[in-house]
């Protein structure tokens, strides 16, 4: 009889039986991305499996762990695991978040319906939903906002080029550095970190990606893409590779025709058209002019990034004074906010690329955080005028829009941001009026749910209420908006309680 064993198990033993010396329980939770108590507590099921097939776990104290076994057991190993391929997944939170977005950002500009979200994670709607919930700060900040589509499903929202910009960031927050530059020297297939590291869900996103021949154009064209800092090289060939993948697919970009002659005319379109020139040669994609300019305007901002780290000193002290007033005028923690540090940086390189060649910049979302983010739009303006400065330049207001969005990006990451809070009216009784909180919660679980009331109580509150909604089952006469739904919370009722949020 065949033992069942879950997706965590199957990593585990993979990562176990590729080690060649003791490894600690530590390192094998660091690099599967689990806890070491998720390790330890499967830890017997491994064991298990392995004596099965004639292997042995041994525990060497002070070492750590290592799988005693001959080769023809290790093959046979391999062979078992290979073979299982419909096994109960189990992933990590941030796993599962990673998986969302990528699924989320593969389809765009398609909805997802959210069955198929909660089916993919194998977990259950009311999780898949806490998960998406956690996702859409990640997606604000990378500029493909999250938009939900009343019994559809959910889609992000931006241009092609923010999504192809949004999956390399994805791919480099989810993938180990190690792991990345193995998929860059080594076929998919053969490439054992891969397998064995990072879950099924996105090595299947991964598989799709000419990766490797994309690596090869970049690494051959050095001399005419001159220094790439770090890992740009890397990053570039991510980028060329969805883009790649995209174009195939029939996921086009198209640009304003002024902008793709400007940028068709800078002397990075050279290097860039040279890359897709190699692409076509290895039958990888024929690119067309506006696919070209894309990809010129990343290498421009690649190119930025490199003077980012030659003028660090000035950019610290830039992004100090930006950081300062944020956290003066919004919140203390701001200034202490690595990660909101490093995308400001990332972006304040591009903006100092679009200022010198004169490129033109659009934020679809500009009304929309505006409207939003009253306060954080304001501290932005300040921060484009200090920004202006720096640059010589006139820093216009697409760019205070993205500046916003990383500022409440890191407000709404860190619940820095006050919840909307909302009352619950439910004559009907108190069963029927946790179900009905239960699903407020499950859609709205960015709305804090002050008290459950009964239509008497309700009359006898203040007329000055706290509350920024009334969500009843009954109609009633209240200062605040009144939304009355049904007791299980329909797709309209949820579309009439986000319109009175907005």
């Amino acid at each position: 009889m065949t033992a069942v064993l879950d997706s965590r198990v199957i990593r585990m033993t993979k990562w176990l039986i590729e080690q060649d010396e003791p490894r600690s329980t530590a390192d094998l939770a660091a690099d599967l991305g689990l806890t070491e108590r998720v390790v330890r507590y499967r830890l017997g099921v491994v064991e298990n499996f392995l004596r099965s097939k004639g292997a042995t776990l041994s525990r060497r104290r002070g070492t750590g762990l290592l799988v005693e076994m001959t080769d023809a057991v290790r093959a046979d190993i391999e062979n078992d695991l290979a073979d299982r391929i419909e096994v109960p997944r189990v992933y990590a939170p941030e796993e599962r978040e990673h998986l969302l977005l990528a699924a989320l950002l593969w389809a765009s500009p398609d909805v997802t319906p959210l069955d198929k979200l909660n089916l993919d994670l194998e977990v259950s709607k009311t999780s898949a939903r806490r998960d998406l919930h956690r996702c859409e700060p990640w997606l604000e900040r990378n500029g493909v906002p999250l938009l939900r589509k009343p019994g559809r499903g959910v889609v992000v929202v931006g241009t092609e080029r923010q999504v192809r910009r949004a999956m390399v960031q994805l791919l480099l927050e989810a993938l180990p550095e190690d792991v990345l530059e193995e998929l860059a020297v080594t076929e998919f297939a053969e490439a054992r970190q891969v397998h064995v590291r990072i879950p099924s869900g996105l090595r299947d996103r991964l598989a799709e990606l000419p990766l490797r021949a994309c690596v090869e154009a970049v690494r051959s064209s050095v001399d005419d893409l001159g220094s790439l800092a770090g890992n740009s090289d890397v990053v570039l060939s991510l980028h060329l590779a969805i883009t790649a993948s995209r174009f195939n697919d029939g996921r086009r970009i198209q640009l304003d025709p002024g902008y793709r002659v400007s940028l068709m005319d800078h002397p990075a379109a050279v290097p860039a058209d040279l890359l897709a020139r190699k692409l076509s040669s290895a039958g990888v994609a024929d690119l067309v002019e506006d696919e070209v300019a894309s990809v010129t305007e990343y290498l421009l901002g690649l190119n930025a990034l490199a003077a980012v780290k030659r003028e660090h000193v000035d950019l610290s002290s830039l992004l100090d004074a930006v950081l300062d007033r944020a956290s003066e005028e919004l919140h203390p923690s701001l200034k202490e906010d690595v990660e909101l540090r490093h995308g400001l940086a990332l972006h304040l390189g591009r903006l100092a690329v679009r200022l010198r060649h004169g490129l033109p910049v659009h934020n679809p979302l500009l009304a929309e955080v505006a409207e939003r983010y009253p306060d954080v739009y304001r501290v932005a303006e300040q921060a484009a005028v200090t920004l202006g400065d720096h640059f010589g330049d006139e820093v216009g207001e697409d760019e205070v829009g993205f500046i916003t969005m990383y500022l409440s990006g890191a407000l709404e990451r860190a619940n820095l941001r006050p919840r909307r809070q909302a009352l619950v009216v439910c004559p009907s009784g108190m069963a029927t009026a946790w179900v009905l909180v239960s699903r407020i919660q499950a859609e709205f679980p960015e709305l804090a749910i002050t008290e459950v009331l009964s239509a008497r109580a309700f009359e006898d509150l203040p007329a000055d209420g706290e509350a920024d909604v009334v969500i009843s089952t009954v109609p009633l006469e209240a200062t605040q908006p009144v939304v009355v739904v049904s007791a299980l919370l329909s797709q309209s009722d949820v579309a009439r309680v986000t319109a009175a949020l907005r």
